[in-house]
C-alpha cells in the first residue's frame, strides 16, 4: 500500500491509500487496489482537468521520507 497525495485544480489536495496510481492515455489520474486473489480494482478516478499534480510519499536520496512528484504528462504507473 501507498500513499498518493493529489494537487487539485480547485486549490485543495488531497491525500489516498492506494495499491498504485497511474495516467491513463487520455489523461485521467487513476488509483487502483488490489484484492486478495490479486485483482485490481479502481477505487476513485480524476477527470485530467481536476488533478495539477500528483506525489507518492517514498524515501528520497539520503533515505528521508518526501513528496515524490510524479510526470506531470504522458501514461504512467507508480506503485
Amino acid at each position: 500500500m501507498a500513499v498518493f497525495m493529489l494537487r487539485l485544480a480547485h486549490g485543495e489536495d488531497t491525500v489516498i491509500e492506494a495499491d498504485a496510481a497511474g495516467r491513463t492515455a487520455t489523461g485521467e489520474i487513476v488509483l487502483e487496489r488490489t484484492d486478495q486473489h490479486g485483482k485490481s480494482q479502481r477505487v476513485r478516478t480524476f477527470r485530467a482537468d481536476a488533478v495539477t499534480a500528483v506525489y507518492r510519499r517514498g524515501p528520497a536520496d539520503g533515505g528521508l521520507y518526501t513528496w515524490i512528484p510524479q510526470p506531470p504528462d504522458g501514461t504512467w504507473w507508480c506503485y
